[in-house]
């Protein structure tokens, strides 16, 4: 038989796999997952993304559910790019990473731009943009996670040009 005959499937691990995306970097977590033929008593392991997709894991057969187990958490741990932190929890470590210490006379700022513009105005200041632009991601995650749906505010990263604070703009 093939693992593809097997209908349940029990997560028995987690890792989590990198990529790049528009902003840098990006991750997802993925799960091990065991299951047994019920014709044939064979285990079998399957990686799963959020998606559902992705199937990386080997197609040998165990031939116990704790050989399957062991096998799942080496697989996790083999191909786990984030010291086994979660997808959400390694994203912010690298931004907190990227953003490092503000600085007092930092050229660069996390803004806060509001509908409300008595509001705006600078936030924290960095010696870099990557440094900034780090920063207003982070800021804008915990804005959206404590405000969800859509928003008249953001924080965005600025320069300072002769003592007023403008939009980047990529070059």
């Amino acid at each position: 038989m093939a693992k593809s005959s097997v209908r349940n499937w029990d997560t028995v691990a987690t890792y989590v796999v990198t990529y790049p995306d528009d902003f840098g970097e990006s991750a997802e977590d993925c799960v091990v997952q065991i299951g047994e033929d019920e014709d044939d008593g064979a285990w079998y392991l399957r990686t799963c993304n959020e998606a559902g997709e992705s199937d990386d894991a080997p197609n040998g057969a165990y031939d116990s559910r704790d050989a399957a187990e062991a096998a799942a958490e080496a697989l996790a741990r083999s191909l786990d790019e984030a010291d086994s932190a979660d997808a959400e929890t390694y994203l912010s470590s690298q931004l907190e990473d990227a953003a490092g210490e503000p600085t007092d006379d930092g050229e660069w700022c996390v803004y806060w731009a509001s509908a409300c513009a008595e509001d705006e105005g600078p936030r924290d200041r960095y010696a870099t943009r990557g440094q900034a632009d780090a920063a207003a991601r982070l800021a804008n995650q915990a804005l959206a996670a404590a405000h969800p749906g859509p928003l008249l505010c953001a924080f965005e990263t600025r320069e300072l040009v002769s003592g007023e604070w403008e939009r980047t703009v990529d070059k």
